[in-house]
C-alpha cells in the first residue's frame, strides 16, 4: 500500500502541474475572461468525470489493474503531450470567425469551451480514470474503501497541493513554462513506468488476490448509491464554488499575483488531503460511523461557512491590504496563512464529505467490487464539481453577492445535513431520528448565534474611507467593481483596493489620450486597451478619427463609466464613431482582422495575474500585426508599481518589437510619474507635424498646454530607445514570463534599495542621460527637432527633476530646478501659465 500511496501522491503532483500549465495556456489563448476561464474549468472537469464513470463501470473486469493504472497514467501524459497541438490549431479556428462572434458571447463561450475539452479529454479522461484504477490495485473488496480508499485519495490530493506550489511559486520562474509543463510529464509517465514495473513483478499488494478473485467469481452486486452520489456531488460543488469565492475574496486582501491565486489552490487542496487522511484513520479504528462522519462534516462546514465573512474581515483587518509590508518569501507565507486560518475549517470540514462517502459504501456492501464504487462515487463528486465551478460566479455572485454567496453556500450544505438518509442502515430506526433531530438543533442554534453576531449579510462588500460615499457596487464573475464618490469627484475602483482611475485625473489621463494621437500623421482608427472610466478614450473625440474601439476585460467596468462618467470622458461610449469590445484585450488584439493607427495600452498592474501577459514579447508582436502602415502602438507605464529592472525588461521586450521606440512622460510628479514607451511600425511623422497637430487641437479648444501648445508634446519627449537597448535584461515572453513573478515579489516588503520604485531622482537622472544621448545621436527619430523643441525637451527634464527634489523633501533643491526649467520652458508653458497641478506637484516648491 506504501509504494501504491507514494505513486499515487507523485501522479497527483504530475496532473497539477500540467493542469495549473493549461488554465495558463488557456488564458493566453482564450483571454483571462470569467467565461473563457469558467469554459476551461467546467471542460477539465467533464473530462475527468467521464473517466472516472468509464473506469468504475470497467474495472470489475480488469485482472491486472495495477498495469491498467500504469497504461493509464501513460495514456494521460500522451494525452496531455499532443494538448499544444490542439490548442495551435484552436487558435487558428478561434481566429477565423473571430469578429463575429465576438458580438455574441454565448456563442463564442461555447466555442471555447469545445476547444477546451477536445484539447484537454484525451488526459483529462485518463486522469479521471486513475482513481479507480488504482482503488481496484489496492483493494479486493469495498470493505477498506474507508481506510484504504480514503488513503489512496489523500495522497493523491496532497501530492496535486504539492504540484499545485510547484506550477505556480516556482517552476515557470525558474524554468519555464514549457519545461514545467515538461516536468509535468516526465513526472506522471514516471509513475505510468512504475506502475507497469510493479505490475510485471507481481508486487501488486492486494491486487493479486484480486485478480484470482475475479477469475472464478461472479459478478458482484453493487449496492445502492444515488444518497450517496448525491452526497458527493454536494461535495464537489462546495470545494469549487468554495475555491471561486474565495478566490474573489482574497483578491481584496491580496495583491491578485500569482502567488495570491496559488496560496487558495494549494490551501483548498490540502484541506483536501487533510481530510482523507483523518477519514482513514478514524474508519481504521472504528471510532466513528460514516454517518456520524457526514453528519459532523455538512453541518461543520456549513456553520464555518457562514461565520467566515466575519472571521475574514476580522482577521484582514477591514480588509485592508494584508501581508504587503513582508519581504518576499514571507509575504506567501503570510498569504497562505491568511488564507488557512479564515478558510481552513470550512474547507477542512467540507473535505471529509467525499472519503466518508467512500466508508459509507464500504459499510453497507463490504463484499461489493470497491473499484466501480470509486468510479461512481467520483464521478458525482466532478460533476458536482463543475456545477459549483459555474454556479458560484454565475448565479451566487450576482444574485447574493460575494459574503452574501458564503451564506447560500452554507444553507446548501445544511440543506444537506437535514436531508441526510440513514448512511448504512436498510429502515429508519429511532437512533436515525435522534441523529436528524439532532442535526437541526446544531444547525438551528450555530445559524441563529451567527446570524446574531457575525451575519455575512453584515459584512460590508467595499470598504470606503473617511469622506467616500458608494454610488454603485457590484460582484460579477470578474470581481467586486465600485463607484466611489470623494470630495474630488468619482472613481471607479475593482476588488477595494484598484482604483481605475477618476474624474479628479481627468486632465491627466486625457493628455494620456491626446498625445499618441499627435504623434501619427493621420489617425483614422484607433484601440484604447483598459479603458476604464474611458476618459483617456475620451480625447480621442477631439480628433478627426474615424472609428474608436474601446476594449475592456470587465463588463460591469464598461458599464459603470458609461453610466456614471459620461460628463468626464465625454460621452465616447454614445459617439457613434465608437464600438465597445468587452474581452480580454490581447485575445482581441491578436484574433481581431481589424486593423488600427494607433493603438493606445493603458496603465497595466504588472504582478496582476493575467495582466502580465500584456507586457511580453508575443503579445507586442500581435499588437504590431494590427498596425497600419504607419502605425503606433502606446504602452503607458506606471513607473510607481515597477523598479528600474522591471522597467528595463519591459522596454527592452517593446524595443525588440518596435525597433524605432521614443520615451515619453505624461508628467513631472516624482513620486508617482507615468511615462509611454511609443512604437513605431514605420518611420515618426516629422516633429513639425507634431507641433502643426498640437495648434489644431488648440483651435478645437483643447487648453492643456502640455499637447495643445506647439513645444507642449516636446516637453514630455525624454529620448529615443532603440535596437541593443538595455541588452542584459531577459525578454519578457509567455514562456518566461519574468515581469510576472518579479514585479509580484518586488511589490511587497517596502520596495527599498535594489527594489525600489523607478521613480524620483533615479528616473530623472536617468531621463537626462537619455535625452542627452539623444542630442548626441542628432534626434534619430526626429532629426527635423528645432532647436526650440530641444529646449523644451531639457526643461521637461529639468521639471521632471525638480519634481523628484520635492517629492524627497529637497524644497531648496526644487526650487532652483523648477527656475532652471522656467528658463528653457516657452512662457505659455511654464514662466507666465498658471500652476498645473495635473502634470506635478513642485508648484508648491514656489510657495
Amino acid at each position: 500500500m506504501a509504494r501504491l500511496g507514494l505513486l499515487f501522491f507523485l501522479s497527483g503532483a504530475a496532473v497539477l502541474v500540467i493542469e495549473t500549465t493549461w488554465l495558463r495556456w488557456f488564458a493566453l489563448l482564450f483571454g483571462a475572461t470569467a467565461p473563457a476561464a469558467s469554459a476551461t474549468l467546467a471542460a477539465f472537469f467533464a473530462g475527468q468525470a467521464l473517466g472516472a464513470a468509464w473506469a468504475g463501470s470497467r474495472a470489475s473486469g480488469w485482472r491486472r489493474p495495477l498495469r491498467t493504472y500504469g497504461l493509464l497514467e501513460l495514456a494521460g501524459a500522451a494525452g496531455a503531450l499532443a494538448t499544444p497541438l490542439v490548442l495551435v490549431a484552436g487558435e487558428w479556428a478561434t481566429a477565423q470567425g473571430y469578429d463575429g462572434l465576438q458580438a455574441r458571447p454565448g456563442l463564442l463561450a461555447t466555442l471555447r469551451f469545445a476547444l477546451a475539452m477536445a484539447a484537454t479529454l484525451p488526459a483529462a479522461f485518463a486522469f479521471g480514470a486513475t482513481l479507480p484504477a488504482v482503488g481496484a490495485a489496492a483493494m479486493a473488496e469495498a470493505g477498506s474503501l474507508g481506510t484504504r480508499g480514503s488513503a489512496l485519495y489523500g495522497w493523491n490530493t496532497a501530492g496535486a497541493a504539492l504540484g499545485a506550489s510547484l506550477a505556480s511559486f516556482a517552476l515557470p520562474d525558474w524554468l519555464g513554462v514549457r519545461a514545467t509543463y515538461a516536468v509535468g510529464l516526465a513526472l506522471g509517465v514516471g509513475v505510468g513506468v512504475t506502475a507497469l514495473a510493479l505490475a510485471r513483478s507481481r508486487e501488486t499488494l492486494a491486487g493479486t488476490t484480486a485478480s484470482r478473485r475475479l477469475e472464478g467469481a461472479r459478478p458482484r452486486t453493487l449496492p445502492r448509491l444515488g444518497d450517496l452520489m448525491a452526497v458527493a456531488a454536494l461535495s464537489g460543488f462546495a470545494a469549487l464554488a468554495g475555491q471561486v469565492l474565495l478566490v474573489h475574496a482574497f483578491a481584496q486582501v491580496l495583491n491578485q499575483s500569482v502567488y495570491a491565486f496559488g496560496s487558495v489552490v494549494v490551501v483548498v487542496l490540502a484541506a483536501l488531503a487533510l481530510g482523507a487522511a483523518i477519514v482513514a484513520r478514524l474508519s481504521g479504528s472504528g471510532t466513528a460511523t460514516p454517518l456520524r462522519l457526514l453528519s459532523v462534516a455538512l453541518v461543520g462546514s456549513a456553520l464555518c461557512w457562514l461565520a467566515f465573512p466575519a472571521l475574514f474581515a476580522a482577521f484582514s483587518g477591514g480588509m485592508a491590504y494584508v501581508g504587503s509590508e513582508r519581504a518576499f518569501p514571507g509575504y506567501l507565507f503570510v498569504a497562505l496563512g491568511q488564507v488557512a486560518a479564515t478558510a481552513g475549517p470550512p474547507l477542512l470540514f467540507a473535505a471529509l464529505l467525499l472519503p466518508a462517502t467512500f466508508a459509507a459504501a464500504g459499510r453497507r456492501a463490504p463484499q461489493a467490487d470497491p473499484a466501480t464504487i470509486l468510479g461512481r462515487l467520483a464521478a458525482a463528486n466532478t460533476v458536482g464539481a463543475i456545477a459549483g465551478a459555474l454556479a458560484a460566479p454565475w448565479l451566487l455572485l450576482p444574485a447574493l453577492g460575494l459574503f452574501g454567496s458564503f451564506g447560500g453556500l452554507a444553507a446548501l450544505l445544511g440543506l444537506g445535513a437535514l436531508g441526510l438518509g440513514d448512511i448504512g442502515s436498510r429502515a429508519l430506526r429511532p437512533g436515525f431520528i435522534r441523529g436528524r433531530a439532532l442535526r437541526l438543533g446544531f444547525l438551528g442554534a450555530g445559524v441563529a448565534g451567527l446570524l446574531w453576531l457575525a451575519s455575512p449579510f453584515e459584512v460590508a462588500p467595499v470598504r470606503l474611507a473617511p469622506g467616500e460615499t458608494l454610488v454603485e457596487a457590484a460582484s460579477t464573475p470578474a470581481g467586486a467593481v465600485a463607484v466611489v464618490r470623494r470630495s474630488d469627484g468619482l472613481l471607479i475602483r475593482t476588488d477595494n483596493h484598484y482604483a481605475l482611475g477618476g474624474s479628479a485625473e481627468k486632465l491627466h489621463e486625457e493628455r494620456q489620450g491626446h498625445l499618441p494621437l499627435l504623434l501619427h500623421r493621420a489617425a483614422r482608427r484607433v484601440a484604447y486597451v483598459g479603458t476604464a472610466t474611458a476618459i483617456t478614450a475620451g480625447a480621442s473625440t477631439a480628433h478627426p478619427v474615424e472609428a474608436i474601439s474601446l476594449v475592456e476585460i470587465v463588463p460591469a467596468v464598461s458599464s459603470a463609466a458609461r453610466r456614471h462618467f459620461g460628463p468626464h470622458n465625454r460621452r465616447v461610449h454614445d459617439d457613434p464613431r465608437a464600438r465597445v469590445v468587452v474581452d480580454d484585450a490581447r485575445n482581441f488584439l491578436r484574433a481581431t482582422s481589424e486593423r488600427y493607427d494607433v493603438v493606445v495600452a493603458d496603465l497595466f498592474v504588472p504582478w496582476r495575474s493575467g495582466t502580465g501577459s500584456l507586457y511580453t514579447l508575443e503579445h507586442y508582436r500581435n499588437v504590431r500585426a494590427r498596425l497600419r502602415p504607419g502605425g503606433i502602438l502606446c504602452q503607458w507605464l506606471p513607473l510607481y508599481q515597477l523598479d528600474r529592472i522591471e522597467f528595463e525588461i519591459v522596454a527592452r521586450t517593446f524595443v525588440e518589437v518596435f525597433p524605432r521606440t521614443a520615451l515619453f512622460r505624461a508628467d513631472f510628479y516624482g513620486a508617482f510619474p507615468v511615462v509611454a514607451l511609443v512604437g513605431f511600425r514605420d518611420d515618426p511623422a516629422p516633429a513639425a507635424a507634431v507641433s502643426a497637430a498640437a495648434r489644431r487641437l488648440a483651435a478645437r479648444g483643447e487648453r492643456d498646454r502640455w499637447v495643445a501648445e506647439p513645444l507642449g508634446p516636446w516637453s514630455l519627449y525624454v529620448g529615443a530607445l532603440g535596437p541593443g537597448t538595455f541588452p542584459e535584461r531577459p525578454l519578457n515572453r509567455d514562456d518566461r514570463p519574468v515581469i510576472q513573478y518579479r514585479a509580484a515579489r518586488s511589490h511587497v516588503g517596502g520596495r527599498t534599495g535594489k527594489r525600489a520604485p523607478f521613480v524620483g531622482e533615479a528616473f530623472a537622472r536617468f531621463g537626462e542621460a537619455l535625452r542627452r544621448a539623444d542630442v548626441q545621436a542628432g534626434h534619430p527619430l526626429y532629426p527635423d527637432l528645432t532647436p526650440e523643441a530641444a529646449r523644451a525637451s531639457e526643461g521637461g527634464a529639468l521639471l521632471q527633476l525638480a519634481g523628484a527634489f520635492y517629492s524627497s523633501g529637497r524644497h531648496g533643491e526644487a526650487g532652483r530646478a523648477l527656475a532652471a526649467a522656467a528658463r528653457r520652458l516657452p512662457p505659455q508653458l511654464l514662466g507666465e501659465a498658471p500652476a498645473d497641478p495635473s502634470a506635478a506637484d513642485v508648484w508648491h516648491a514656489l510657495d
